[in-house]
């Protein structure tokens, strides 16, 4: 489940914003749209990018992204759960690495994109989605490493983090 905490005490102190995830690892709100993207880890077939809507069910023990969850059900009923946006399968990576929406000024072109990884493949990648479904996603680099997390700073750029072996840092999005 992911939960929210009433900060200003004007409502219930703790509310279910969204649940039936298996290992949310990472998630952020977009400051221009108020949509929380999280990235789901999968269990054995597929890995998850979500948009979590208040309340919403994400399927899983049911399901694995879009697909019926392996040696669960094969023939299961998919309605009534709200599904990835996006998944991809193990051939492509092994454990996503939620990102951020950028809204930086240093790389136009990435503006309104959710930028997000893999830590098993150490893929970086792109999508854009226009509230109803993905319209673009693909590769940004290749970077061999094991991405362990994002960050954004003030000004919307962004940033991840290589945290294990050679090579650790933490590294901006730049223009070439």
């Amino acid at each position: 489940k992911i939960l929210a905490l009433d900060v200003n005490g004007t409502g219930t102190d703790w509310e279910v914003v969204g649940y039936g995830l298996r290992n949310p690892w990472r998630f952020s709100f977009d400051p221009q749209t108020g949509l929380l993207y999280a990235g789901d880890v999968g269990h054995s077939a597929r890995e998850e990018i979500h948009v979590i809507r208040k309340g919403g069910n994400n399927g899983w023990n049911v399901m694995e992204g879009t697909i019926c969850t392996p040696g669960v059900n094969p023939d299961c009923d998919k309605s009534g759960y709200d599904l990835p946006i996006i998944d991809y399968p193990r051939s492509e990576g092994t454990t996503v690495v939620g990102g951020y929406v950028y809204r930086g000024s240093a790389i136009p072109n990435l503006a309104g994109a959710y930028l997000y990884a893999d830590f098993g493949s150490g893929r970086l990648w792109m999508l854009r989605y226009d509230r109803r479904a993905v319209s673009d996603q693909r590769p940004l680099l290749e970077t061999g490493k094991s991405i362990s997390s994002f960050g954004e700073d003030e000004q919307g750029e962004v940033y991840f983090e290589i945290a294990y072996g050679k090579g650790q840092g933490i590294f901006k999005f730049a223009k070439k």
